[in-house]
């Protein structure tokens, strides 16, 4: 399942950074700078293979404290796929915070937060000790009872949203605003201005 994802999820993020990089010429906006992009690229590649190891331990790691430590056995329902949503973007919340306020994590999160750039290609700069901090951290949802294949299920899905908040081609969406973590939101997390450091942890919903 995992290679298979990434066979889909690769080409299809690469389309979408050219769509971006068209636009961005189309608008007369200056959003890509080779130099930055290709970094970006090479520290998300290197995440990327490496994260096909990770997600194979971690599901391991998920299953053992499942199987071992379980508080309660959950079945698969729609109620159960929504919960689980719900917390995983809470525990995203909470690692995304440890992120910027926990200096050992902030030391493998800061490389996200090095580009000159914003734009699609920002979203790849994630490095493999990011990638191991936040299996720690999602083992807390089998120990709650959750199934370890519905965790890596949803954990793929969720990780493919925070792709498309990074960029400056989309402004305010309105309501949505009020519900998700949309581009605009995610362009004041990347700011440098002082009043808006370390703000908006939220992953796919505005917490």
């Amino acid at each position: 399942m995992k290679l298979n994802y990434i066979a889909l999820a690769v080409p299809l993020f690469i389309f979408f950074i050219l769509l971006e990089y068209r636009m961005s010429k189309k608008k007369n906006k200056e959003l890509f700078h080779f130099n930055e992009a290709i970094a970006n690229l090479n520290v998300g590649i290197g995440e990327r293979l490496s994260d096909m190891l990770t997600t194979g331990a971690f599901f391991y790691v998920f299953s053992w404290v499942h199987s071992n430590f379980a508080l309660f056995k959950i079945p698969s329902s729609a109620f159960t796929w929504v919960a689980l949503f719900l917390l995983t973007d809470l525990v995203w919340y909470w690692y995304h915070r440890f992120g910027h306020e926990v200096n050992i994590f902030w030391s493998a999160h800061v490389v996200h937060h090095q580009s000159e750039d914003y734009n699609f290609t920002v979203s790849a700069r994630i490095t493999i000790f990011q990638a191991i901090a936040r299996g720690l951290f999602w083992s807390v949802l089998p120990l709650i009872g959750f199934d370890p294949k519905m965790i890596t299920i949803l954990l793929l899905i969720h990780g493919a949203y925070p792709f498309f908040t990074h960029t400056q081609l989309i402004g305010k969406l309105g309501w949505l605003e009020f519900v998700f973590v949309t581009p605009s939101h995610h362009r004041v997390h990347h700011s440098s201005n002082l009043a808006y450091l370390d703000k908006n942890y939220g992953d796919v919903l505005i917490i």
